[in-house]
């Protein structure tokens, strides 16, 4: 006897299957829309890790703006890699929720740089040279402009001087170091590793922790954000967004005092404190109320001033207290935080006494510099790739070149004229006419004092911050 399908029981049948494939095609495509939603930087930045609320809008201005933050965060990993990462912070979705969550200064897990950054950037290609060149403005009545050339040396590949290879020189080697503090400002002990499997290492005794304590510590391999810190979403100081409005044009320079009043803005600015849509009209009303009443420039190039420094104020705002722009440090370079002058100090030293290396033309040439004013820099008389004196090869040199003068300099450098004004070559403002975080170059001696060998009175140190100047009330 012979079994038959129905033709009812098999409608059913059919019916049932298209059905369960409906309901299965429609759970993975949700599945899929889920999976890309809670990847997205929506979720990341509101839905879930609200935490910074500035920092998409930093990243949104970034140099990172297309890239996504679990490109950075989570790495490009297989699927099921990046499932089982997620689960191991569930635990702060809770915090989230329940608003218990604290406001962190760092990352407190990233993916290995090598599994991120190096998927776009990678060091071990030879890179070039790179030119960056920018304008800074004085708070004269003009903004008076003062333009800055760098020549950065930023592959491996090339030996320069003393067998420095350039800034990448850093990932390519094995450095390993030992930070004092969650956001490696203080670096104690530096080891490099050759190739050959030698070790170096060096030590900062000034910081008041003994060698024998930090050799017991866990070492961090440097990596990218060792020097490119927050570069997903830097907060950029707001006074060089003003010098780019006015490069750009954003801002006039025929207005009056442009860049001092801006610098005033920002000091006020600052105090305040508040979500983006709250603090939007205040800082509307504090550049209004800004508007000189005694002497008004024309409507339009009021206008763009406030146009301008509405976007600027915005852009360097924070929601919370104790928090501003200053609280994540960026240590590419070394003009707002130490950078490069956490390890390359002078104070670092190995067992032979010797410290790393101090020396500015190891990651870039000397800064050349044109000023409206008259101001400029100098060049060597010399050729920068012939061989230089003995002195100059010494890895203290950029430190002890002021304090140990000698009659040949002239020789080389021209008249030796010690300033920050420019007009020889030791009177080099981008050198000079400033102070480094972290260096106390300005306690060395300078002028006469240099030249005689005699050391300077003590000075204080300079405060963390400089409290902008407000422009001089201008005569009718």
């Amino acid at each position: 006897m012979s079994i038959g399908w129905k033709p009812f029981t098999v409608k059913v049948s059919l019916v049932t299957v298209l059905v369960a494939l409906v309901v299965l095609l429609a759970t993975g495509a949700g599945g899929i829309v889920a999976w890309e939603h809670q990847n997205s930087n929506a979720f990341c930045t509101y839905t879930c890790h609200a935490v910074h609320p500035e920092e998409p809008r930093a990243h949104a201005q970034g140099f990172h703006a297309r890239v996504q933050c679990v490109e950075c965060h989570e790495g490009r990993k297989p699927t099921l890699h990046i499932l089982a990462a997620k689960f191991v912070h569930v635990n702060r979705i809770w915090a989230m929720m329940a608003g218990s969550y604290g406001r962190p200064r760092q990352a407190a897990a990233l993916r290995p740089l090598r599994e991120s950054c190096e998927g776009c950037h990678w060091p071990s290609v030879v890179h070039d040279d790179s030119v960056r060149v920018r304008a800074r403005y004085a708070i004269d009545e003009a903004s008076t402009e003062t333009r800055y050339k760098l020549t950065l040396h930023t592959g491996f590949g090339t030996v320069r001087e003393n067998n420095a290879q350039g800034i990448h020189w850093h990932i390519k080697q094995q450095v390993n170091y030992v930070a004092l503090d969650p956001q490696n400002q203080q670096i104690a002990l530096v080891e490099v590793i050759d190739d050959d499997g030698k070790k170096t290492t060096y030590f900062d005794a000034s910081l008041g922790v003994s060698r024998a304590d930090l050799e017991k510590k866990a070492k961090s391999r440097m990596e990218c954000v060792d020097c490119h810190s927050s570069v997903g979403h830097q907060f950029r100081n707001p006074a060089d967004l003003v010098d780019e409005a006015i490069a750009s044009g954003e801002i006039d320079r025929a207005l009056p005092f442009a860049k001092a009043r801006a610098l005033a803005l920002i000091g006020k600015a600052d105090q305040l404190r508040g979500s983006a849509k709250e603090l939007e009209p205040k800082l509307e009303k504090l550049v209004e109320e800004a508007v000189p009443k005694s002497v008004r420039a024309s409507d339009e190039l009021e206008n763009k001033f406030a146009t301008a420094m509405n976007r600027i104020l915005l852009t360097s705002s924070f929601s919370k207290e104790g928090f501003n722009w200053r609280s994540f440090p960026f240590n590419t370079g070394h003009k707002d935080f130490p950078g490069c002058f956490r390890c390359h100090d002078g104070k670092h030293v190995d067992d032979k006494g010797e410290a790393i290396r101090f020396q500015c033309t190891l990651c870039h040439d000397l800064p050349k510099v044109v000023g409206e004013d008259g101001v400029r820099s100098v060049a060597s008389t010399i050729d920068p790739e012939e061989i230089k004196p003995r002195s100059h090869r010494n890895g203290n040199w950029m430190r002890d070149h002021a304090i140990k003068p000698r009659d040949s300099c002239a020789n080389c450098h021209g008249e030796i004229k010690v300033g920050k004004d420019g007009g020889s070559f030791c009177s080099n403002p981008a050198c000079h006419g400033r102070e480094w975080p972290a260096i106390v170059i300005a306690q060395m001696p300078v002028g006469a004092a240099a030249l005689q060998g005699e050391s300077p009175p003590a000075q204080p140190a300079p405060a963390p911050a400089t409290k902008p100047v407000s422009p001089p009330a201008r005569k009718p």
